[in-house]
């Protein structure tokens, strides 16, 4: 069973994502920060799961990035966040999750790993 060590965390606010990746690193976790879901989207292949934010700057948004990852790499775990927007359950990928903002990050990482145990079975 393959664990967690690699995370694509892709948030357009510096401050939430500077915070996120120190939450990651104390958790021994390696966050790779993107601001974008153009900027994101060819670096997919290389995390073992992703969290990302809806509303990002561009022509994609963070469901459309998290569509894309669930196509192209089935099983890779995905929490998608957003203070501002609440997806409906069609909105998002099979297998994801939506945590609202403000989250704690335990509850993102506890629903990561549930979708890689999950998907391990």
């Amino acid at each position: 069973m393959t664990t967690l060590s690699r995370v694509l965390v892709v948030e357009d606010e510096i401050i939430t994502l500077l915070a996120l990746v120190d939450d990651l690193a104390d958790r021994q976790l390696e966050a790779v920060p993107v601001t974008t879901a153009k900027g994101a989207a060819s670096l997919l292949a290389s995390v073992d799961a992703l969290i990302t934010d809806i509303e990002l700057p561009g022509a994609y948004d963070g469901l459309h990035l998290a569509r894309l990852a669930a196509k192209q790499h089935p099983g890779l775990p995905i929490v998608v966040v957003s203070g501002g927007v609440t997806p409906t359950a069609s909105q998002l990928p099979d297998g994801a999750v939506f945590i609202p903002k403000p989250y704690n990050v335990d509850d993102v990482l506890a629903a990561l790993d549930r979708q890689r145990v999950a998907h391990a079975a």
